[in-house]
């Protein structure tokens, strides 16, 4: 299994809180925080002026728990602790793994 560290996390979070992220151009992290239960994909009607068929758009969005692991990880980067922190694997990745594939079973 890859593992991302502290930052690739905190930054794919940050990326889906703030704007819509088409699930087809997603970066690798993201089906690995949806497998964890974070991130989420919603399916987005498309609102376009010109006549014609436009395809509905997935979206990657965060789930409860995804927000609360951004709040937390952003609580983080503001500590004096975040430089040593932030290249290490991400902390909870592996209780959170063990945890969604439980509930998935």
């Amino acid at each position: 299994m890859t593992t991302y560290s502290n930052e690739a996390v905190l930054e794919a979070l940050r990326r889906v809180q703030y704007r819509q992220v088409p699930w087809a151009k997603r970066p690798s992290v993201f089906q690995y925080l949806r497998n964890l239960g974070l991130m989420d994909i919603v399916r987005q009607r498309t609102v376009a002026p010109a006549p014609g068929f436009h395809a509905p758009v997935d979206i990657a969005v965060l789930t409860d728990k995804g927000r609360a692991e951004f709040a937390r990880l952003a609580r983080d980067e503001r500590a004096l602790s975040w430089e040593s922190q932030r290249t290490h694997d991400y902390a909870l990745g592996e209780a959170f793994a063990a945890a969604a594939l439980e509930a998935r079973s």
